[in-house]
């Protein structure tokens, strides 16, 4: 069977280079662009970590693309104080050998989906960029065969009580995806919080012997600090790496419930919260088996020794 082929959209902090690093470490996927959007950090930092993770792993001829400087309507939200001023926990890889597309975002997933009929999306932050490529070319509709997104949260979520970051930040974009009708699955701040890692986890699982394994565990450092001075945990969560070893195998995920979403979008106290709904049935993600995730995390240390 053949790869399939995947865009990844990303904010990239910590959890989406760990997300793109399983991705391209499966040989399910065969990832043919990854488009860059205002989210975790600024814009032009993450297309940096973009560039210098690919660069690291020695994945240049992958082509990135710059996205959405902001949302469509919500103001600026940012999440440096788990991901860290340069969104990476102040790792600092070295300088990128890979130059970003001509071309924008919303453009680069329409060529792409042109090139790959039946393309599917990764979404790793808030949505900016597929509502503004969908609007701009209303072809993609049929052009892409589905979205995976990490997003949303049903009984919690991390921004607010009832809101997750990636869906908050640009929660009109999450409806306009929503309305067009492309095939949904979402992996949800709720499954996010049914798996957690400790040190002692992430010890037994050989990261230390590649370089892309030691990044891995370099990243966690600012997690795992600001997990237990927030939360007082003695873990972290993986959101965006759930999300796309969902991908991978969607037998990660131990509960999903079908049906439909919609997005409050009044501006109070449940704005950007994501409300079970009558409608157009999407694949909900709330639970995830942790052994079975763990064997694709471990795949990334094979990316580069």
């Amino acid at each position: 069977m053949s790869a399939r082929k995947v865009l990844i959209d990303t904010d990239c902090g910590i959890d989406d280079a760990v997300a793109i690093m399983i991705a391209l470490a499966s040989p399910e996927l065969d990832v043919v662009g990854i488009t860059t959007v205002s989210g975790n950090v600024p814009l032009a930092r993450v297309v940096d970590n973009v560039t210098r993770l690919l660069s690291f792993l020695d994945r240049t001829e992958i082509p990135v693309f710059r996205g959405a400087s902001g949302a469509l309507v919500e103001q600026t939200h940012r999440a440096e104080g788990i991901h860290g001023a340069n969104g990476l926990g102040g790792v600092e890889l070295p300088p990128p050998r890979v130059v970003e597309q001509a071309e924008r975002a919303p453009a680069g997933i329409y060529r792409l989906a042109r090139e790959n009929p039946g393309l599917t999306l990764l979404t790793l932050g808030p949505l900016s960029n597929i509502a503004i490529a969908v609007n701009l070319y209303p072809e993609l509709k049929e052009l892409v065969g589905g979205i995976v997104a990490m997003g949303g949260a049903i009984e919690r979520g991390n921004v607010t009580r009832f809101a997750e970051f990636n869906f908050y930040a640009d929660p009109e974009s999450v409806q306009y995806v929503i309305d067009t009708g492309i095939p949904l699955s979402i992996v949800t701040w709720d499954a996010t919080l049914s798996v957690m890692h400790t040190r002692e986890d992430l010890a037994g699982m050989g990261f230390q012997a590649s370089a892309s394994g030691r990044l891995f565990l370099d990243l966690q450092e600012v997690p795992f600090e600001y997990i237990s001075r927030v939360y007082g945990a003695r873990g972290i969560y993986l959101p965006d790496p759930l999300t796309a070893a969902f991908l991978v195998d969607p037998g990660v995920a131990r509960k999903v419930v079908t049906g439909g979403l919609r997005m409050e979008l009044n501006q109070g106290t449940l704005r950007g919260a994501s409300i079970r709904w009558e409608g157009r049935r999407h694949s909900i993600v709330l639970e995830i088996d942790k052994s079975r995730f763990d064997a694709i995390l471990s795949r990334i240390v094979a990316l580069k020794r």
